[in-house]
C-alpha cells in the first residue's frame, strides 16, 4: 500500500482535511493481474559454480517485500521456478541432481506452459477434494484436505540447488525464471481461460 502523493483522503468539499501525502497509502486492490506488484514481491539471488564437468545453480528466494504468503489468495495460484542450462549449441544440459517441477506444473509440451518434470520448483498450497479425490483443486468450499503447502511465508527464504552435467568445456548459459500463474495449466486449458504467466524475476548468466 504505497503512498500515491495524495493530500486528502476525502474530498475537501466533503470535510476532508489536508494531510501529509506520506501518511495516505494506496487502497487500490490490483490483485494478481498487476505485473509491477508481482515483480516487487520477492527477491531472487542466483549463484552458479562450475566444478569440472558439473555446473551447480543455487537459487534463493526471499519473501521480503510482502506481509503474507507468496502466492496467496485462491489455492489456484502458484509460483513456478524454472532453471535451465544450455551449452554453446543451445542443447539443454542434463540435470543430475536437484528438484523438478511437480505434476501440477502441467504434463505436456513445455512450449505451451506444461513444465512438470523440468528442473525447478513449484510453490503452492495443494488441496484435494475429499469426496472426489481431485487434486489439485481450487474448490475450497468443498470438503478438502491439504496435500502440501510450500508457499513462501512472509520474510522467509527458500534455497534450492540444481547440478547439471556439462557436456564440454565451452560456454554455458544459465537461465532462471520465476513465474506467477493464476490457475493450474490443465484447468485453464479445460476452461478455455487465457491467463499468461507473469515473469516475477529473471536472471541469465553466461559461463565462459
Amino acid at each position: 500500500m504505497p503512498p500515491l502523493g495524495m493530500t486528502h483522503f476525502a474530498l475537501p468539499d466533503q470535510g476532508g482535511l489536508e494531510r501529509d501525502p506520506q501518511t495516505i497509502s494506496s487502497h487500490r486492490m490490483p490483485g494478481a493481474s498487476d505485473e509491477i506488484l508481482l515483480q516487487n514481491a520477492v527477491t531472487m539471488e542466483v549463484e552458479v559454480v562450475r566444478d569440472g564437468n558439473n555446473i551447480t545453480v543455487t537459487v534463493m528466494l526471499t519473501n521480503d517485500l510482502t506481509g503474507h504468503h507468496v502466492p496467496t489468495d485462491s489455492p489456484l495460484r502458484q509460483v513456478i521456478l524454472l532453471v535451465q542450462a544450455k551449452d554453446a549449441d543451445g542443447k539443454e544440459l542434463e540435470l543430475v541432481n536437484g528438484p523438478k517441477i511437480p505434476y501440477w506444473g502441467g504434463i505436456g509440451d513445455p512450449s505451451k506452459g506444461y513444465y512438470a518434470g523440468l528442473p525447478g520448483t513449484g510453490y503452492a498450497k495443494i488441496l484435494q477434494e475429499i469426496w472426489t479425490g481431485i487434486a489439485p483443486s481450487g474448490a475450497y468450499w468443498n470438503p478438502t484436505r491439504v496435500l502440501s503447502d510450500n508457499r513462501l511465508a512472509a520474510f522467509e527464504s527458500d534455497t534450492t540447488s540444481y547440478t547439471f552435467a556439462a557436456s564440454n568445456g565451452g560456454k554455458m548459459t544459465i537461465t532462471v525464471i520465476l513465474l506467477f500463474r493464476r490457475a493450474f495449466v490443465e484447468l485453464m486449458a479445460q476452461k478455455g481461460w487465457n491467463f499468461p504467466d507473469i515473469v516475477m524475476e529473471e536472471e541469465i548468466i553466461t559461463i565462459p
